[in-house]
């Protein structure tokens, strides 16, 4: 309803330019006080507008600065692991959100899984079996 409302009065505006009607009174109303009236919609959509492009670029300037610290983490990270000093067992390691290896579990479990007895099939009712 709001678009239509602002159609309507880019329409309104239009028509007014367009047949010289600028400095006509319409119930008391000329065409310098209704786009002094109507102007701050068209001024913040416009500003709206402006701001989602803004926001558009520093969502891609975030995802590239992220792209970089993922690739930091990643190197320090691999640092801490190969230092003689640390290693992956330090307590470095395991603040940084790591388990230390000699803390690590194979993790493999096999356990047993029942099926489900198969069913013989038997033709549906009515019909005899070939």
């Amino acid at each position: 309803m709001i678009n239509a409302i602002i159609r309507q009065a880019a329409i309104l505006r239009d028509a007014l330019h367009n047949n010289n009607a600028t400095t006509v009174q319409f119930c008391g109303l000329n065409a310098a006080d209704y786009l002094a009236g109507v102007g701050p919609s068209f001024d913040l959509r416009a500003e709206y507008e402006r701001l989602k492009s803004e926001l558009e670029g520093l969502r891609q300037r975030i995802a590239n600065a992220d792209l970089v610290t993922r690739e930091l983490n990643r190197r320090l990270v691999d640092g801490i692991r190969c230092s003689p000093d640390y290693g992956p067992n330090s307590a470095l390691y395991v603040q940084a959100g790591y388990v230390a290896h000699n803390q690590r579990r194979s993790g493999l479990a096999r356990p047993a899984v029942e099926t489900p007895p198969i069913a013989p099939l038997t033709p549906p009712s009515g019909q005899a079996a070939a």
